[in-house]
């Protein structure tokens, strides 16, 4: 599980790279397993400016990667932000690319088994066989006669490699299934939460009716009693 998950990060990394650039990447080992990490420490691992750390944490946010919340420092008065990573966006965007290495590797799969290949020997540079036709089976930057190419080893190593992959796919939709349960039991236990303080608001003003009722009788009672006490006086 340890593999899978240096793959996991690995894998995010990329992602991140290509959504925020390269300065990005070390923002994925701050935000792995933890919640609501400051912005400031972030800014001081990074080696950037806080305004630099920003700009890259909402290219992030705006892909749905990180999400975050803010609190008003007290003594100072302005605004910290605290960003946590989305597992679940996460897992969704990883669980894209793997399909996307998948189908790109299925392809070259599939070219192998149905055309030829060419190579030559002193450049180390393999061509297809309709590039090797046009040059007449000759290496363009050294003369050198093209062999045909072996394709049975590589067939081999791309069937290797989408096996791989797919195991690892396999390991994320399990992942990305546990986030959608939790995130629904955590919806469940709020909405359960949100529910008990209704009753309970509902039941403080129940209780409070009956006391405004219970005054409002008291007090028509009392004036009551106030009138045939005045009434018994003037006779």
């Amino acid at each position: 599980m340890a593999f899978f998950l240096e793959m996991q990060v690995k894998l995010l990394k990329s992602i991140v790279s290509d959504i925020a650039g390269k300065q990005a990447v070390e923002i994925v080992d701050l935000l792995v397993g933890k919640k609501d990490v400051n912005e400031f420490i972030i800014a001081k691992k990074l080696k950037l400016t806080i305004n630099q750390t920003r700009n890259i944490l909402y290219k992030l946010s705006d892909s749905g990667l990180v999400s975050f919340i803010r609190k008003k420092d007290k003594r100072k008065g302005w605004y910290i932000y605290f960003w946590t990573l989305n597992s679940l966006k996460s897992l969704e965007l990883l669980e894209n690319r793997l399909l996307q290495e998948i189908r790109e590797l299925e392809n070259q799969l599939k070219n192998r088994k149905i055309r030829r290949f060419y190579f030559c020997k002193t450049c180390n540079v393999e061509v297809g066989e309709e590039t090797a036709l046009l040059n007449d089976f000759t290496c363009q930057e050294c003369g050198e006669v093209y062999s045909l190419a072996e394709n049975n080893s590589v067939i081999k190593e791309l069937t290797t490699q989408i096996f791989k992959i797919k195991k690892y796919l396999e390991v994320i939709r399990g992942e990305k299934e546990k986030e959608v349960e939790n995130q629904q039991k955590k919806r469940i236990r709020k909405a359960k939460r949100e529910g008990k303080g209704k009753k309970t608001k509902k039941k403080i003003k129940k209780k409070s009716k009956k006391q405004e009722i219970k005054k409002r009788k008291n007090k028509k009672i009392k004036k009551k009693g106030k009138k045939k006490k005045s009434k018994k006086k003037r006779y």
